[in-house]
């Protein structure tokens, strides 16, 4: 007895030493991590009030999807739950077929951040792949990819200086907060739709395109096109600029990540381009009608296009010739786009460093 004794004293010491104890503590905390993190959520829908109006009923080969229309630059941000396990996908439509971001079997509980690679109307869907009936709840919500610097971020105007050579960063009081000193004629200039990036197009042979990164005020690169282009148009997608002017029926698309050109000749000289109502399409205004550009790959879709008009809450299509002439009200569309060389300049956002 008196051996047992001794060996249970000697084994109770080594146990309870504080290095030992430590280490069951830690394992303790990682068991209660794993019970919170993974199986507490499955717990949840089992023991949820499923009468709550947030819970919805998927019946036996049920969908149930969610869509909206993000661009680069946002991020949609979404979590969800369910009373048993469930099929979920994030999808886009790409020429009539899906692409799926995610598709994933067999889940009850997820929480993500759906960043969109490009303009499009994305979708979450969740299918019930049983004869059993599921019940969902889900929540989404969209933010800017710049929230987390939204008080740091002063709405501004980006105006051209008197001698052209550089462009002001204007605060709404006339104040300037600081100036991109470009060093040659400025030409035009414009912001991609998120206002993350600045082309500048310059009367130099040697980088007639520079491209600026509004956050930081630096050059992310200079484009040669061996011409002075002064119309200038981001993809809705920011994937490209497209350039051109009013002297040659020629237009050329840049791609932004490895400066790549790819030209496409017009029928007719153009007066101005607009990003369209579409992901990879561009209206281009010629003198007497519009045309519609497919951006990838570069080619002319349609002549004498008709496009949307919206007065009030009315939306229709309408030939722009027509319209004009029969209303007499001009559209931004319909004549060379000098905003950004004009007093006013365009508006923007500027980053206040902390």
């Amino acid at each position: 007895m008196q051996h047992i004794h001794n060996w249970a004293t000697q084994a109770a010491k080594l146990f309870f030493r504080p290095k030992n104890i430590y280490i069951l503590l830690t394992a303790c905390m990682i068991l209660a991590g794993q019970y919170f993190w993974f199986w507490k959520p499955v717990q949840m829908t089992r023991d949820i009030d499923y009468e709550n109006a947030d819970w919805q009923l998927l019946k036996g080969l049920e969908i149930e999807e969610k869509c909206v229309n993000l661009q680069p630059g946002q991020k949609l941000e979404y979590s969800f739950k369910s009373s048993a396990e469930l099929s979920f996908n994030i999808h886009f439509h790409q020429q009539g077929s899906p692409i799926y971001l995610q598709n994933e079997k067999d889940v009850v509980f997820k929480k993500g951040v759906l960043l969109p690679p490009k303009k499009s109307q994305f979708c979450l869907m969740w299918v019930n792949p049983g004869m059993e009936d599921i019940r969902l709840s889900y929540n989404t919500q969209l933010l800017s990819e710049l929230e987390d610097q939204v008080k740091n971020r002063i709405p501004v105007h980006f105006r051209v200086s008197a001698d052209k050579q550089a462009i002001r960063i204007v605060a709404d009081s006339g104040l300037e907060l600081s100036r991109l000193e470009i060093g040659s004629n400025i030409l035009n200039f414009e912001l991609n739709n998120n206002a993350t990036m600045l082309a500048v197009s310059v009367a130099d042979l040697r980088g007639s395109l520079l491209i600026y990164d509004v956050k930081t005020l630096q050059i992310i690169s200079k484009v040669e096109i061996n011409r002075f282009p002064t119309l200038l148009a981001f993809s809705a997608d920011n994937r490209f600029l497209i350039v051109g002017d009013e002297h040659t029926e020629n237009i050329i698309r840049v791609e932004l990540k490895n400066n790549q050109q790819h030209s496409l000749t017009l029928p007719l000289l153009p007066l101005a381009l607009m990003t369209g109502e579409e992901p990879g399409e561009l209206l281009v205004r010629a003198e007497r009608e519009v045309m519609k550009i497919q951006l990838e790959p570069l080619k002319l879709r349609e002549r004498n296009a008709r496009i949307e008009f919206t007065f009030g809450e009315e939306t229709f299509l309408a030939d722009p010739n027509e319209f004009c002439t029969a209303h007499g009200v001009p559209h931004p569309l319909f004549t060379p786009s000098e905003e950004a060389m004009s007093t006013e300049g365009i508006q923007g956002y500027y980053i206040q460093s902390k």
